[in-house]
């Protein structure tokens, strides 16, 4: 299996984390954000996710990719979420690749739980 392409300059947006995937009154996020809570994360250590996120940008294995064309490509990688309880659960991340990016840049879309 292989790497994310352009892993360390991957983009992970503060408002994906805060009003997305930690936020527990979004109608899709929530389920994510009762995930996050279980192993210690919340928007007060909303760094934390952050920064985990980004070191999985390069430390996961790409599991699948797929054409989503005429706009880009989605790249779903797959690891194991460093979090403060250090439980440490498998997790699989989106990531988007825009075919007008000229730079290639990954950019964050979703997080879920590995199955």
């Amino acid at each position: 299996m292989n790497k994310l392409p352009n892993c360390s300059q991957a983009i992970i947006s503060w408002n994906k984390i805060e009003n997305y995937l930690l936020n527990f009154a979004h109608r899709e996020g929530k389920s994510k954000a009762m995930f996050f809570s279980k192993f210690g994360y919340s928007l007060s250590n909303s760094w934390q996710l952050y920064e985990a996120l980004r070191d999985l940008a390069c430390e996961s294995l790409v599991v699948e990719i797929e054409e989503k064309l005429p706009f880009g490509i989605r790249i779903t990688t797959e690891g194991f979420l460093r979090t403060p309880d250090s439980r440490n659960p498998a997790i699989r991340i989106g990531w988007f690749f825009d075919i007008n990016d000229a730079e290639n840049i990954p950019r964050l879309i979703t997080v879920i739980p590995a199955k």
